[in-house]
């Protein structure tokens, strides 16, 4: 059994409450799964090893870490499991420079979780500058992005076949992955449902009442929207916060990077919570009618405590999961009506509609999914041998 796990590969330790969602689940399922098993983190937080029990190194190619000394520390574990978020389309060359490295040192590798946009970063994926510039001169803009892919694609070939196993959170991301040359991931579901386990009080009186609403009205709606690919069209989103506010209805900010987002939100003029935790989020969308998010771990925290949802997509994973629940995104960041998006707000804060039988049903589908995947995981973790 792997006595020695190592868990990374996304930029844990950075603000981000959605990736500490996913860590402390999977750190809960390795516990409960692996007795005794020893758990490392990869994370610029050194108050996780005590927040969670685990052991903390350097987050080996994020914040301002590179990846040196990451040989050096997987060779002492039994496996390296890089554990969900969309690393596979937003950080792909680290991804893959881990596992492989992983894998040099004889190291059994897994990807457990991970989900794909349906467009690679374009940070990396998009020529830029004056780059851009002298490939339009020349014509060759698309040859040389296509270039790009040409050798992504190459490496996913030649290094997750090597993996012990791949399980990406929703068909979307195998496909997305399928496209790129790894045909072989199994489906699971992100690892923060398993924060469904802990259901803030209150939270399944507002679902199960059918007077609930009415004891709160004018209601609340939770709202997030994130810094990264910001909305385009800030007055809109002003405009939708006013209406809302001119019903009565209290506007609550649920920062999902405590600085960044709770910064926007301010400007926007939106009183925040002060927690920062995935237990403070969870306990925060309870108290909502409505959650209204451009981040897709508010969504699932608010959908884990029976909150109904609203997505503005800055990417394909809001519409992936939204489609759990036959629901589509409002618009994105970039295009967006926020005369409609208000006016669905507002019907929603009203009338929840058949979101209770939707939820209950997509979270049936989903756990029983994630425990299928989970069981195949832990199987397969359970091979591999004790580190030297």
């Amino acid at each position: 059994m792997a006595k020695k796990v190592l868990l990374g590969g996304i930029p844990l330790g950075c603000d981000n409450i959605g990736d500490e969602a996913i860590l402390a689940c999977v750190v809960r399922m390795l516990k409960e799964s692996l007795p005794g098993v020893e758990l490392t983190v990869a994370t610029a937080d050194a108050d996780t090893a005590q927040t969670l029990g685990v052991t903390v190194v350097p987050p080996f190619g994020f914040a301002n870490a590179g990846t040196g000394g990451f040989a050096e520390t997987v060779r002492h574990h039994d496996a390296y499991v890089w554990c969900g978020a969309t690393g596979l389309s937003d950080y792909p060359h680290i991804a893959l420079d881990l596992l492989e490295s992983a894998q040099r040192e004889g190291v059994p590798t897994f990807i457990w979780g991970v989900g794909m946009d349906d467009e690679l970063n374009p940070v990396f994926f998009k020529a830029h500058g004056k780059r851009r510039f002298l490939l339009h001169c020349l014509g060759l803009v698309g040859w040389y992005e296509r270039r790009l892919l040409m050798k992504l694609s190459k490496r996913i070939s030649a290094i997750l076949p090597q993996c012990q196993g791949v399980w990406l959170r929703d068909p979307q991301s195998a496909a997305m992955l399928a496209s790129l040359g790894f045909r072989n991931a199994h489906i699971a579901a992100d690892s923060a449902i398993l924060l469904r386990g802990a259901e803030p009080r209150g939270s399944r009186e507002s679902r199960d009442s059918s007077n609930a609403r009415d004891t709160r009205k004018p209601g609340t709606l939770g709202l997030c929207i994130s810094t990264q690919r910001q909305v385009s069209d800030l007055n809109g989103l002003r405009d939708l916060i006013t209406t809302v506010r001119g019903t009565g209805v209290r506007v609550l900010g649920i920062p999902m990077n405590p600085k960044t987002d709770r910064a926007l939100l301010q400007t926007l003029g939106v009183e925040c919570i002060t927690g920062t935790t995935p237990e403070a989020v969870a306990e925060a969308a309870a108290r909502c009618d409505v959650v209204l998010s451009s981040r897709l771990h508010l969504l699932i925290l608010a959908a884990n405590v029976g909150t109904p949802i609203l997505g503005i997509a800055r990417g394909s994973k809001l519409a992936n999961w939204l489609a759990n629940f036959n629901r589509s995104v409002e618009g994105s960041v970039f295009d967006c009506d926020w005369e409609k998006t208000t006016d669905h707000v507002l019907h929603a804060l009203q009338d929840r509609g058949d979101w209770d039988t939707v939820q209950a049903a997509a979270y049936e589908r989903l756990t029983t999914r994630f425990e299928t995947a989970k069981a195949d995981f832990i199987r397969k973790l359970k091979e591999v041998g004790h580190a030297g």
